[in-house]
């Protein structure tokens, strides 16, 4: 069993669902190769990646959006 990396609203998520949904995520931005930073004082993710220009972006996605990109 994986273990649970960020609780958020009752409800635990692992570091491969939070991988997923960051990727997604950065896909729907325009971004590829994305890797994650979890702020937890701003319940937010921080998603980086390349853009279609090819220079390091980042896009935020509020905790409140983590189901959302979960299930995409």
């Amino acid at each position: 069993m994986e273990k649970v990396i960020l609780r958020y609203r009752k409800k635990g998520y692992t570091q491969t669902q939070l991988e997923q949904a960051a990727r997604k995520f950065a896909e729907a931005k325009g971004l590829r190769d994305a890797n994650l930073e979890l702020y937890n004082d701003f319940e937010e993710m921080a998603v980086f990646g390349i853009d279609k220009e090819g220079k390091k972006a980042e896009a935020t996605m509020p905790f409140s959006q983590l189901e959302r990109w979960m299930k995409a």
